[in-house]
């Protein structure tokens, strides 16, 4: 199992890596990040299994995490610690589908429990089903990419957990969902931009899953560094 805890006290921090490093079950990997930006860039590589993290932080608080988390596909099971004078917080938490929450000062037969049960609810699969599992996701994407796909979609379409299937895709390219998707989109619309003169850019977009040109143009660029259009003229121009 792999836990992020994110704190902005270095102290609580601290503190915190040493009780759950304690307490885990055997064999969980922990990692640590004193905001939530430098939180969303360890989960890139890290991809946990479940976060901790604070609520009062600056810049980003611990809302902001969850829910960029969630939408870059980076991690889906959060632990928020509260104080007794927070418990407003508490009550955003749960409808923000956390797993739990921990109140301060932390108990360690709590947390130990707590991790318990999470490492109970992760998927145990073989090397076998692994590959299974690889295979038809990878395949439902390249067959499916100009949907409206999303880890929840995939998930439910799979029957695995969102989690699982960001560690999978982490684990088989290297790279996140969303970027996967959009790197297989933006290369399926640069054949149609090379192959197709008659389709307008918007119809391309539509084509590989975007819903406005606006939104295609700018992962167009993010991806490959010029727009659409450009694209097109300078292929057009090579050839």
């Amino acid at each position: 199992m792999k836990v992020l805890i994110v704190d902005d006290e270095p102290l609580i921090l601290n503190g915190l890596v040493k009780i759950v490093g304690a307490v885990a079950p055997a064999g969980t990997v922990i990692r640590e990040a004193p905001n939530a930006i430098e939180a969303l860039e360890a989960m890139i590589s890290f991809m946990p299994d479940v976060t901790i993290t604070d609520i009062n932080m600056p810049e980003k608080n611990g809302f902001e995490l969850m829910e960029e988390a969630r939408r870059e596909g980076l991690c889906d099971r959060f632990i928020v610690l509260t104080g007794y004078d927070e418990f407003a917080y508490v009550r955003q938490a749960l409808r923000a589908g956390v797993v739990d929450y921990l109140l301060k000062p932390l108990d360690k037969e709590e947390i130990a429990s707590l991790l318990g049960r999470v490492k109970g609810e992760l998927p145990a699969v073989s090397d076998s089903e692994y590959c299974r599992h690889a295979e038809r996701l990878m395949a439902y994407i390249q067959t499916n990419y100009m949907d409206d796909l999303s880890l929840d979609h995939l998930a439910d379409r799979m029957k695995l957990h969102p989690n699982y299937i960001s560690s999978l895709f982490k684990k088989e390219t290297g790279d996140t969902f969303v970027n996967y998707l959009n790197s297989l989109r933006i290369r399926e619309a640069q054949k149609l931009l090379r192959t197709q003169p008659h389709l307008n850019v918007s119809e391309i977009g539509r084509q590989v899953g975007f819903d406005t040109k606006h939104y295609f143009t700018k992962v167009f660029k993010k991806y490959a560094g010029t727009t659409p259009g450009a694209y097109r003229d300078g292929e057009q121009g090579e050839s």
